[in-house]
């Protein structure tokens, strides 16, 4: 049975058609060109003098349709067990100049954060959690309208290695739920999660890849103040 047809009086399974439905609008959506601070390419290649913002855009694209195709990852942990579980990745194997930013948490919603990126016309990825998300929710919808894309952070930012799979999956996939639910009509939430203090194992991936997540990403490099942290 198609989710969209399960009826409203099975409560049982409602949730999980909802989840279905959401999971669907996710695989749809376009994943940003924009992702994280990976690592794969050196600090030079965020210099925006050396080529345009469309152009940035285009390598980026490419460097994340190699990521999406299953080119090996130089360092990466070994294969998830099951085929359902999404991919962990530390770098994006690319020779494309440039580097992947996102926002993350979303606790300290900046306006000139917003300002800097639509200056520059650059990419980037949120990875929010919830109560960000319900207190500044029109904030980060100015991000998705001008062409950003919305990933699971999880729902309050634990530890997710300390919990089972129940519990992450309610941390990760309830996030990915409050963010289907808040911008799911504009089409940029994504698939994509990053476990807060990148802190993640096998339950994770088992947790994530029960609503479709199909990457968890980590990061190796971290802009606070005005200075980069590696």
């Amino acid at each position: 049975m198609d989710p969209d047809d399960i009826p409203e009086t099975f409560p049982l399974h409602h949730d999980q058609a909802r989840r279905e439905r959401a999971r669907r609008r996710r695989r749809s959506a376009q994943v940003a060109v924009a992702m994280l601070a990976l690592g794969a390419v050196g600090l030079g290649g965020c210099a925006l003098s050396a080529a345009g913002p469309e152009e940035l855009r285009q390598d980026a694209g490419r460097a994340v349709e190699e990521l999406r195709t299953g080119l090996p990852v130089p360092g990466a942990p070994p294969a998830p067990e099951s085929a359902e579980d999404p991919a962990v990745l530390h770098r994006v194997p690319t020779d494309d100049p440039v580097v992947f930013v996102t926002l993350d948490d979303g606790t300290h919603p900046d306006q000139g954060a917003l300002d800097l990126v639509q200056e520059h016309d650059m990419p980037v990825s949120l990875f929010l959690n919830e109560e960000p998300v319900h207190r500044h929710a029109e904030y980060f919808a100015q991000y998705l309208a001008r062409g950003d894309h919305v990933h699971s952070r999880s729902r309050t930012h634990d530890n997710l290695s300390t919990l089972g799979v129940e519990e992450q999956a309610e941390e990760i996939c309830g996030m990915a739920d409050v963010l289907d639910e808040t911008y799911g009509d504009t089409g940029h939430v994504g698939s994509l999660a990053r476990a807060p203090y990148g802190a993640s194992d096998a339950a994770t991936r088992e947790a994530a890849g029960s609503c479709g997540i199909d990457h968890l990403l980590h990061w190796s490099v971290v802009a606070e103040d005005g200075e980069l942290a590696y």
